[in-house]
């Protein structure tokens, strides 16, 4: 072969390598829940490098999870004293921008019901290699459904991706439903199914659409101090969910929640991610 010709072999080779290295911009993505009788708080979506973990499976979870999991949190929405426990303050804090560990996250809401997809939305995540995303399971206790560091293909089309259930470990799963009058968290009068309190954060009616309040889809009772004072009864790492126990009574029995209703099995969520 011609030496031009095996130097423009050479040179292209390097081109189209360096084209397929290269991170595809743009990624519209959207989440359809598979479960029956479980709705999604709106999702937290992350495009970022190998420092950043929304979760990791088989370690402690980190009280921002903890907010996400027990509350649904995801954004500095409720009042200042969640300003530093939430994945708005843990991403956005100027260190993790300096050191250029994640480019974009989408907030997607509102809650999504059962058996529903939700709307596409984009965003740009130019050159970081890794996805995550987390949205809360209610009525739960601290169940959540996550993706956890996804590799973001370098060749463009359209990939699905599902999604298991997870216990943050940071919450014994009483399966008390919030609204529950007749259950008062440690003598304090505390409202249930908040992050630090014990109760399922969500309405208990499976179709429901107001589920909450604050912008999250879920309300929340912010508590002095550290976790609830049902320690013992925490699993202590993130873990797959062993789903719930739930009855069919419905005015007593061990749990709030419909077994024939609220139960599911993994996968609970799919993913669909176009990469232009």
């Amino acid at each position: 072969m011609n030496k031009k010709l095996i130097s423009l072999a050479v040179i292209t080779a390097a081109t189209l390598s360096a084209q397929n290295d290269a991170q595809a911009a743009t990624l519209t993505v959207d989440i359809t829940n598979l479960t029956r009788g479980m709705s999604f708080t709106p999702r937290l979506l992350v495009a970022h490098n190998e420092n950043i973990d929304l979760f990791e499976p088989g370690t402690p979870a980190t009280r921002a999870l903890a907010w996400m999991a027990e509350g649904g949190v995801i954004v500095n929405s409720q009042n200042a004293a969640s300003a530093n426990s939430n994945f708005e303050y843990l991403l956005t804090r100027p260190e993790n921008i300096a050191n250029n560990t994640f480019q974009a996250f989408g907030l997607g809401g509102p809650p999504l019901p059962p058996a529903t997809r939700s709307n596409s939305y984009t965003f740009d995540s130019q050159d970081f290699e890794y996805l995550s995303l987390v949205t809360m399971l209610i009525p739960t206790n601290d169940a959540f459904a996550g993706l956890d560091s996804w590799k973001i293909p370098t060749e463009p089309g359209t990939y699905t991706v599902t999604l298991n259930a997870y216990d943050s470990g940071t919450e014994a799963n009483d399966e008390i439903n919030a609204t529950r009058t007749d259950v008062i968290e440690g003598g304090t009068g505390a409202a249930l199914g908040g992050y630090a309190v014990p109760g399922m954060a969500g309405s208990g009616n499976p179709n429901a659409t107001n589920v909450g309040v604050g912008g999250t889809g879920v309300a929340i009772q912010i508590q002095a101090g550290e976790l609830a004072d049902d320690a013992e009864d925490r699993e202590g790492a993130v873990h797959i969910h062993r789903n719930i126990v739930g009855d069919t009574d419905p005015n007593g029995g061990i749990s709030d929640l419909d077994s024939t209703v609220h139960r599911w099995l993994n996968p609970v969520a799919r993913m669909t991610i176009t990469v232009n």
